[in-house]
């Protein structure tokens, strides 16, 4: 289902930029602002995953004896 959405987005933006040439610019800045927004969500979510793996961690070596 996401990959269809995806798939219909890029169709989507190609065919804008297919009709509106001019808006190259525009749409390369905007894919790079994503694509940065995006790496920092995975990052995060990397973080989190990692926050929670040391807190389990300790938990077990110090509570749960």
């Amino acid at each position: 289902m996401a990959t269809d959405s995806y798939e219909a987005a890029i169709k989507g933006l190609k065919d804008l930029l297919s009709k509106k040439s001019d808006l190259g610019n525009v749409a390369a800045a905007k894919i790079k602002e994503l694509t940065a927004e995006l790496q920092e969500l995975d990052s995060s979510n990397s973080d989190a995953v990692e926050r929670i793996k040391s807190g389990f961690a300790q938990f077990k070596t110090e509570k749960y004896l």
